[in-house]
């Protein structure tokens, strides 16, 4: 290969800084510069379009990698990127009620089954579509995160509990 090979270039910076980083750079320079990320037109199925659980069905997209496909605005992609991984680390809807509730408040009817993969096109388009500072509320708040953390109210429930005992 010689040095003006994309592939040559690209596995240089690969070495370097890593796969991951390197995929992640690549999706904020498409969303950012509005790139149309098109499928190579080969005979070939693409690893990412043929992926398979080990029971041989095809898996949903994870919510990172349909945001990816999404058209949106560079001042509203990094709000709806964090959105999504989270949601990928069951840190935003953490579970299916979660997202119900989200389809709920913005008007969206919920999948049919009871899966949270089947909600993220539905969410995420809709996230989307919210205003840039209604996605940083959403992001800043924490809002359809699950539950808060009880922990600290129950300690102090339990140890009014115990004083009231005494």
């Amino acid at each position: 290969m010689n040095a003006t090979d994309p592939k040559a270039a690209i596995l240089s910076i690969v070495e370097e800084h890593g796969f991951e980083k390197v995929q992640e750079s690549l999706h904020e320079i498409a969303v950012s510069e509005r790139v149309s990320v098109q499928p190579l037109a080969s005979s070939a199925p693409s690893p990412a379009s043929t992926q398979r659980s080990q029971s041989g069905t095809r898996r949903k997209p994870s919510a990172s990698q349909y945001v990816a496909r999404l058209e949106v605005s560079p001042d509203k992609a990094r709000l709806v990127n964090e959105l999504a991984t989270r949601f990928d680390a069951k840190s935003f809807m953490p579970a299916f009620n979660d997202a119900a509730e989200f389809c709920h408040i913005y008007g969206i009817e919920p999948p049919a089954s009871r899966s949270r993969a089947n909600v993220i096109p539905r969410v995420f388009k809709r996230i989307a579509a919210l205003e840039t500072d209604q996605i940083q509320r959403i992001v800043d708040g924490g809002h359809f995160s699950g539950p808060s953390r009880l922990g600290p109210l129950s300690d102090a429930i339990r140890r009014n509990g115990r004083a009231a005992r005494s």
